[in-house]
């Protein structure tokens, strides 16, 4: 009996730890297409949703990120959120100091919602651009 019940204890564990490793996962691919600058100790990433800097930047990476969070958890994977903190680590450790939103997805499939989004890291050539409005 008392093997039979830690059986059910061992498996029930490991159901538990499965679901709370499935509840949260993040990946995300960076192609380096330009020069990458030394990693900056503090990092402030302007971020160009449907935009374009006015001024001229150099394109240093780009980034193609997957978030998925479980909703179950009460966590729902949003652009503004978990995309951007993914992206502004990425984009720090190359030594951008921008990141250009090209293309994003928001999408629920049973208890997950995901992010999937396509960026570049860019690096301006003056701070305090403005944003001009992609046509």
């Amino acid at each position: 009996m008392k093997r039979e019940r830690l059986k059910y204890v061992v498996w029930f564990s490991i159901q538990v730890i499965f679901l709370l490793l499935s509840a949260c996962a993040t990946s995300t691919t960076v192609t380096v297409t330009g020069n990458t600058n030394q990693p900056m100790d503090s990092c402030n990433i302007q971020f160009f949703n449907h935009s374009k800097p006015s001024s001229s930047y150099e394109t240093l990476a780009k980034i193609e990120s997957h978030v998925q969070k479980n909703m179950f958890f009460g966590r729902t994977a949003k652009l503004e959120d978990d995309t951007y903190d993914e992206l502004r680590q990425k984009a720090c450790a190359i030594g951008a100091n921008a990141v250009v939103i090209n293309d994003y997805v928001e999408s629920t499939a049973a208890e997950f919602s995901h992010v999937h989004v396509w960026a570049s890291a860019i690096k301006l050539n003056r701070q305090g651009d403005t944003i001009k409005p992609v046509r």
